[in-house]
């Protein structure tokens, strides 16, 4: 199983630069009302794609985390059973990040 890249999140100097932007779309001044429009509604869709990753990528780690502690308290005594709980947190991850990166979700 190749690993896949982990969902992309915005730096947190870019965010503050686009909510800024978006706040004050005034610095636009003198631009062409289309360029502007299209410029905010891309800076929206960034902002909102790379929030729900960084929630995917909270959670998924939230996830590994829990499992972790549960297979090193012990709380699964039975191989089998570690092997099948481990495999299913794998498959959910696996369809949250996939959810993250879904083309249909990006702009």
């Amino acid at each position: 199983m190749v690993p896949r890249p982990n969902p992309s999140v915005l730096p947190a100097a870019d965010r503050q630069r686009l909510e800024a932007m978006l706040r004050n779309p005034q610095i636009f001044a003198g631009t062409p009302q289309a360029i502007v429009d299209e410029t905010l509604k891309r800076a929206t869709q960034v902002l909102e794609q790379s929030k729900a990753n960084e929630q995917a990528l909270k959670l998924a780690a939230e996830q590994r985390e829990a499992a972790l502690r549960q297979m090193l308290e012990g709380a699964v005594p039975d191989r089998e059973a570690q092997r099948q709980e481990v495999n299913a947190l794998i498959q959910t991850l696996i369809a949250q990040i996939e959810a993250a990166l879904d083309p249909a979700a990006k702009p």
